[in-house]
């Protein structure tokens, strides 16, 4: 898991490039990161952004490749997009979940 081969009589498996990410075993190719995560060299999984920080993109290779809620703003782990604070609520520093 985390790596690939498409070639025959390898020694080894190529770790999966920084952005993507493959979970399974016996595989050919990785697969692109997650919308909301983020995927480091040979990684496994996809790992959500940290609560308050978003992302749509699928090419994120590190934590800080999401981005902050801008303040007025939330975004709980793994969120696409902020979300607005309701009526009544706020926040007054970027980076709020």
């Amino acid at each position: 898991k985390g790596s690939h081969t498409d070639a025959y009589k390898q020694g080894e498996c190529t770790p999966c490039a920084g952005g993507t990410y493959q979970d399974e075993e016996g595989k050919t190719a990785c697969e692109p990161c997650e919308a909301g995560s983020y995927c480091a060299v040979g990684a496994a999984a996809a790992l959500p952004c940290e609560a308050g920080s978003y992302s749509r993109a699928t090419d994120n290779d590190e934590q800080e490749d999401c981005t902050p809620a801008d303040p007025g703003s939330f975004a709980v782990t793994g969120s696409i997009e902020q979300t607005p604070c309701s009526p009544g609520t706020f926040t007054a520093l970027a980076g709020q979940s």
